[in-house]
């Protein structure tokens, strides 16, 4: 049963991070605002 729930934990998390990798992409081509990535919970590291 552990295997069952840790696969589908391991399906979400990869899913999500390609919907995120995806919205990043789109902000840097310009068709996403920063905003709408912050909504998603995404973060930019500031520059030092």
């Amino acid at each position: 049963m552990n295997k069952e729930i840790k696969k589908e934990t391991v399906i979400k998390s990869i899913s999500k991070m390609v919907s995120d990798k995806e919205a990043v992409c789109s902000y840097i081509k310009g068709k996403t605002s920063i905003q709408t990535l912050t909504k998603k919970g995404i973060k930019f590291a500031r520059p030092l």
